[in-house]
C-alpha cells in the first residue's frame, strides 16, 4: 500500500456518506425498473420521495420508516417541497401542470387533505416550487415563464378559515423558463434562464437583479443567514457563466463578483463512503468554468451547487472553496442544514453529510470503520493533531484505531498513523478534566455539532457496559435493515442526557 496523500491545510470538512438507502428504496419497491423515484424534498423530520407512478412517501428521518403515502392521479411527480416553518404542509407539483398542497394532519391523527389545488400551469412544465418562509403560501414557476402563488386554508389560521378557498395569483411572467425561485420575508427570487428578478409581492413591485444577462440555466437564492450579523443586511446570490457567483442586495444591486474558475483547479477531496477506500489524487486540475444550475444555502454560511458531476460548496463570505467533491450522475440534490440527499440518474439516492474531518473520522471508528478512518485521519493530519480534535478523538482512541489495521497488509499506513499520533496536541487541562469526569460514569459520544451526549442504562454500575461507545450506537444500516411500516416501537430502556460544554459549565438540556 502505497503513502496516503496529505489534503493541503485550507481544507478541513468532507462529504462522507455513512449509510445506504438500497433498502429503503427496495422496501419502497423504488428500485425496479417500472417505478423510480423522480424527485426529492428533506426537512428536520421528513424526507419526500416522490415517484413516477404519482405517489408521494413520507418518510421518517428519525427511524427511516415510511409514514404516510400520498397518491396522485394526475401524472408522475415533479416536484416536491416540504413547508419550512410548519411540516404539517407539504407541496406537490405533477408533471401535467397540477400543484397540490397537503395538511398532513398529524398530530391530531387525522385523514391528510387537499388544501389548496392549482390548475394554472396546466399544458406546462412546472419547473420551480419554494414555500414562503413565513406563511402559508406556495411559489409556483413554469417553462413558459409564469410565475404564481397559492395560499394553503387551514384551521391554524383561525376559526372558519379552513373553509376559505383563496385564489390562484399570477405574480408574474418573466422573459423565459423559470430555472430557481427562492422566497424571503414576503420577496421573491425568481431565476429564469437570461436573468434574475426581485419582487416585492405585498406592494407588487418587480426589479432586476445586475444589469447583464446570461443565457442557460443559472441558479439563485437568498443568503438569509446572513440577518442580524454584524449589522449585515441580508443578501442574495446568482450564479454567472464561467464559475462566477453575483452578491447582491435586495435593492437588486451588485455588490461583488465572485470568481471561482481558477480556484475550481485544486484537486477534488474524495467522497468518504463505506462503498470504498478514500483515494485523493493531489495532481492539479485545470480552472473549471461551470454553470451552476442551482445555489442552495448549506449549513450556517455555505452556498452549495452541482453538476451532473460533481457537488461544490463555497463560503461566499471569504470567497473560498470549502471543498468540491467527484459524485456520479446526479440529477438533484435537496439540503437541510449539513446534511444532504442526492437523486441519481438511475434512480438510486444516497445520503451524504458535510463535517470537519476529525468528527469523520469519529463517525468511522463509531462504525468500526478501520481502514477509512485511518486513511482520513492521515490525510488530514492537519486537522487530527490539533487540540480540538481531542474533544471527538483522544489520543487512546487513535493508538486503538492502529491496533485494529492489519501489519501484513497496512504496514505504510500504520507507519503513517504513528507518525500522525506522535504529532498530537494534547487537550487543553480544564476540557479534559471536564471529559474526564463525565467518562469516569457515563458513556458518551460527540455529536456533530459539538454536543456530548451522555448515555446511562439503567440498573448498571458495570465499567464494561459504559467503556465502548462503539458498542452502545446502533449504526444506520441496522435502522435501515428494520425499515418498515409500522409505527414507531416502543423506546429501549435505557436514558439518553444530552450535555452542552462551554469553557465555564456543563448543563444538561435534553433527556430523550
Amino acid at each position: 500500500m502505497t503513502l496516503i496523500p496529505v489534503v493541503p491545510e485550507n481544507h478541513s470538512h468532507v462529504l462522507a456518506e455513512f449509510d445506504c438507502l438500497d433498502p429503503l428504496l427496495s422496501a419502497l419497491r423504488l428500485d425496479s425498473g417500472r417505478l423510480k423515484c423522480t424527485c426529492l424534498a428533506v426537512s428536520r423530520k421528513w424526507l419526500a420521495l416522490g415517484t413516477s407512478a404519482g405517489g408521494l412517501h413520507l418518510i421518517q428521518k428519525e427511524d427511516w420508516k415510511q409514514k404516510l403515502i400520498l397518491t396522485h392521479k394526475e401524472g408522475s411527480i415533479a416536484h416536491v417541497a416540504c413547508c419550512p416553518h410548519d411540516e404539517d404542509f407539504v407541496a406537490v407539483a405533477t408533471s401535467q401542470g397540477l400543484v397540490v398542497v397537503w395538511e398532513l394532519h398529524l398530530e391530531r391523527r387525522g385523514r391528510p387533505e387537499r388544501v389548496s389545488v392549482s390548475w394554472e400551469h396546466r399544458g406546462q412544465t412546472i419547473t420551480a416550487l419554494c414555500w414562503d418562509t413565513s406563511t402559508l403560501r406556495v411559489f409556483v414557476g413554469d417553462s413558459g415563464g409564469k410565475v404564481t402563488s397559492l395560499r394553503a386554508g387551514s384551521s391554524k389560521l383561525g376559526k372558519g378559515s379552513a373553509f376559505v378557498i383563496f385564489p390562484v395569483q399570477t405574480v408574474t411572467t418573466v422573459d423565459s423558463r423559470v430555472v430557481q425561485l427562492g422566497c424571503q420575508d414576503g420577496c421573491l427570487l425568481v431565476s429564469s434562464l437570461s436573468r434574475c428578478y426581485l419582487a416585492d409581492t405585498e406592494r407588487e413591485k418587480f426589479w432586476r437583479v445586475g444589469n447583464k444577462e446570461r443565457d442557460g440555466e443559472y441558479g439563485a437564492c437568498f443568503y438569509s443567514h446572513s440577518k442580524g450579523l454584524l449589522g449585515q443586511s441580508p443578501l442574495l446570490y446568482c450564479a454567472r457563466p464561467g464559475s462566477r457567483i453575483w452578491e447582491a442586495n435586495f435593492n437588486g444591486e451588485v455588490l461583488s463578483t465572485h470568481q471561482f474558475k481558477q480556484l475550481l483547479a485544486c484537486p477534488p477531496l474524495p467522497l468518504i463512503t463505506y462503498r470504498e477506500e478514500p483515494r485523493y489524487s493531489p495532481e492539479q486540475r485545470t480552472p473549471q468554468s461551470l454553470a451552476f444550475p442551482k445555489l442552495l444555502l448549506f449549513g450556517d454560511q455555505n452556498l452549495l451547487t452541482w453538476t451532473d458531476s460533481a457537488i461544490y460548496v463555497f463560503t461566499p463570505q471569504n470567497g473560498q472553496v470549502l471543498l468540491w467533491t467527484e459524485v456520479k450522475d446526479l440529477m438533484d440534490i435537496a439540503v437541510y442544514r449539513g446534511e444532504l440527499f442526492c437523486l441519481h440518474g438511475n434512480g438510486r439516492l444516497s445520503h451524504l453529510s458535510m463535517l470537519s474531518a476529525d468528527r469523520c473520522v469519529e463517525r468511522l471508528l463509531r462504525r468500526e470503520s478501520w481502514v477509512p478512518a485511518a486513511t482520513v485521519a492521515c490525510m488530514f493530519q492537519h486537522v487530527i493533531t490539533t487540540s480540538r480534535a481531542r474533544k471527538s478523538i483522544p489520543i487512546d482512541r487513535l493508538e486503538h484505531l492502529k491496533s485494529q489495521l492489519s501489519p501484513s497488509t497496512h504496514s505504510e499506513l500504520i507507519g503513517q498513523l504513528e507518525e500522525v499520533i506522535t504529532k498530537l496536541e494534547p487537550l487543553d487541562s480544564a476540557s479534559s478534566s471536564r471529559r474526564s469526569s463525565i467518562s469516569s460514569h457515563e458513556s458518551f459520544n460527540v455529536l456533530d455539532c459539538g454536543i456530548y451526549r451522555v448515555i446511562s442504562r439503567r440498573g448498571s454500575q458495570s465499567d464494561e457496559e459504559t467503556s465502548s461507545l462503539m458498542n452502545q450506537s446502533m449504526c444506520e444500516e441496522e435502522q435501515l435493515k428494520e425499515f418498515s411500516f409500522v409505527p414507531e416501537e416502543d423506546q429501549p430502556d435505557h436514558a439518553s442526557v444530552c450535555f452542552f460544554l462551554n469553557h465555564k459549565s456543563c448543563c444538561a438540556f435534553m433527556r430523550i
